[in-house]
């Protein structure tokens, strides 16, 4: 059997190493072989573990509870999940095109340090031209608003340095989606992608538009803060299959009005027969009220990924 040190493990698996060393401490997850150095040695076993309670807490799975399962008890959870036969290529970070991810995202994390908007531009550009619309969207511009919401969290980057960066992401995806969105898609998959009236954060449904274009899924972005009556009547009028709503600062839109009063609205004059996804930030009374009107909620673009897969 091959091991492998931490650092591999955590490239393959897609775990930070740190959360590594933290699964194995607190749950146990997993118990590492020992080199002589006293170094952890990993399995494959260990690592295909590893990156499906990686995926599996994506989902919203609490790592506490699913730590301890066996490798074929996490299999059938995640089979479960997706509706589908495990497969190893689901989970396993097997990046056929030697893309370094790493080099990319410390590239515009310096850039971003110093707020050089020419050479973040620049980044952006190089990596768009090089990557699938979905590498594009989880492996570049998830990331990078991670870092950038920690640092205007902390005080490091303004909300206007983050409006600019926003707008050149925007363009980039833009850019991305002209070059690869095929128009011979049959129009009974439409899918229609926005934000509730109040929301106007669009990183994350543009992200959404790169996975649609990468799975070959029809839709049109409709920008953010749609009234519900205006978003209902033109998916009745487009006959669309599905909306998908992004959602950043969570359940309540506005000092008045909740996402239950928006789509409550919606659901009025809407084609019963539309699916409505939804995606974002949400507490957990949030999703389970979701989760009792029968409204898939996906809480990462990785999670909204797989459903398109298979869409």
């Amino acid at each position: 059997m091959q091991y492998f040190n931490i650092q591999i493990a955590s490239q393959i698996s897609g775990v930070a190493s740190a959360t590594i060393r933290a699964w194995e401490k607190r749950y146990n997850a997993i118990v590492p072989e020992r080199a002589e150095n006293k170094h952890r040695l990993y399995s494959e076993k260990d690592i295909e573990k590893l990156a499906i309670l990686f995926k599996l807490t994506e989902f919203g799975q609490s790592i506490g509870k699913i730590a301890h399962l066996d490798l074929e008890e996490l299999k059938n959870i995640f089979s479960t999940l997706l509706h589908r036969p495990y497969d190893e290529r689901q989970v396993m970070n097997t990046n056929h095109n030697n893309v370094d991810y790493e080099k990319i995202l410390t590239s515009l994390h310096l850039a971003l340090s110093a707020y050089k908007l020419d050479i973040i531009s620049h980044e952006l550009e190089k990596a768009r031209n090089s990557l699938t619309p979905k590498d594009f969207a989880l492996n570049i511009i998830v990331p990078l608003f991670k870092t950038i919401g920690q640092k205007v969290y902390e005080g490091q980057i303004s909300i206007a340095q983050e409006h600019a960066i926003s707008a050149i992401t925007s363009f980039n995806a833009g850019q991305m989606i002209g070059q690869h969105y095929q128009k011979n898609i049959p129009r009974d998959d439409l899918i229609l992608i926005t934000t509730p009236e109040g929301e106007f954060h669009t990183i994350g449904i543009l992200a959404a538009s790169l996975l649609c274009v990468h799975y070959g899924i029809r839709f049109i972005f409709l920008g953010p803060s749609l009234p519900a009556n205006s978003l209902s009547e033109m998916c009745n009028a487009l006959n669309a299959r599905s909306i998908i709503l992004g959602l950043s600062k969570g359940h309540e839109l506005d000092e008045n009005r909740t996402l239950d009063d928006y789509l409550q609205q919606l659901k009025q004059h809407l084609n019963p027969k539309v699916d409505i996804l939804v995606g974002g930030n949400l507490k957990n009374y949030a999703k389970i009220e979701l989760e009792k009107k029968k409204i898939p909620f996906f809480p990462t673009l990785e999670s909204l990924s797989y459903y398109l897969e298979k869409y």
